[in-house]
């Protein structure tokens, strides 16, 4: 059984008087301990299925299987429940966190709504989680805007690891990092993959950084699917018109999944 089942899924927008299909009748699955790679240009409405998988946002049509519960059916309790085990890691951490919270309360926040450790075990956790991301445990007293993009991102991971989720989505989250940044997020995310088995949906428009995380891949454009496949296989001669333009525009990067 797969971890993540999204079957037909459709969200339609009203704009200008007509009717606009942001995602039409996709349809796809993670596996636990894989990483599938949503990419496609702007507006080709991979964001809009991050939002519907983590069901910030409802569909028009289709269904989302997650652990084996129809997860558009849930509701209070169950759904908070299962919210643990789907996290989420933005492009702007600044931007998702209150840049004048402690890297603590932000890290301290999850453990407390989940109900994942005591009050009095917390800081131990907090410490704990800092130097699984590769952080100083010291860093904790310190705001969310006093400290570097790369760290802010390594407390989003961290917070999103908190809860022991099983899926994990990234949408855009290395892009807005310098290169050598990027590629230590790469690696951070690789590392933790291997030894917690977390699955990824990642949401990029850059195939060079796909190639260097995915398992597998698919091409969005205009809301369909255009393409899909091993990553390094649609990456290396993709067949598509959207696939032959991302692959044209993205840096090389000299690095490989294992």
């Amino acid at each position: 059984m797969s971890l993540l089942t999204v079957s037909k899924l459709t969200k339609r927008y009203g704009r200008g008087g007509k009717t606009l299909a942001a995602v039409d009748d996709v349809s796809f699955h993670v596996e636990p301990g894989e990483t599938l790679a949503l990419a496609g240009p702007s507006g080709s409405g991979k964001s809009t299925i991050a939002r519907l998988v983590l069901r910030l946002i409802e569909p028009d049509g289709g269904g989302i299987e997650f652990e084996g519960d129809d997860f558009l059916a849930l509701r209070g309790a169950p759904l908070r429940v299962r919210r643990a085990r789907l996290q989420m890691v933005f492009q702007d951490p600044l931007a998702a966190f209150n840049p004048r919270a402690t890297v603590a309360r932000v890290l301290d926040d999850p453990l407390r709504i989940h109900g994942v450790a005591s009050r009095s075990e917390r800081p131990r956790r907090i410490a704990a989680l800092l130097e699984r991301v590769g952080l100083a445990a010291g860093l904790a007293p310190r705001a969310i805007h006093e400290i570097s993009g790369g760290q802010r991102q390594r407390v989003a991971i961290a917070r999103a690891i908190a809860t022991k989720p099983s899926l994990i989505v990234l949408d855009e989250a290395v892009s807005a990092l310098d290169v050598s940044v990027r590629g230590q997020i790469l690696d951070l995310l690789l590392d933790l993959q291997h030894q917690e088995r977390i699955a990824y949906l990642f949401i990029s428009h850059d195939l060079g950084v796909v190639r260097a995380i995915a398992h597998r891949v698919i091409l969005l454009d205009g809301g369909r699917i255009a393409e899909s496949g091993d990553a390094r296989t649609v990456i290396d001669a993709p067949q598509s018109a959207v696939g032959k333009a991302l692959v044209a525009a993205a840096p090389r990067l000299d690095r490989s999944r294992p």
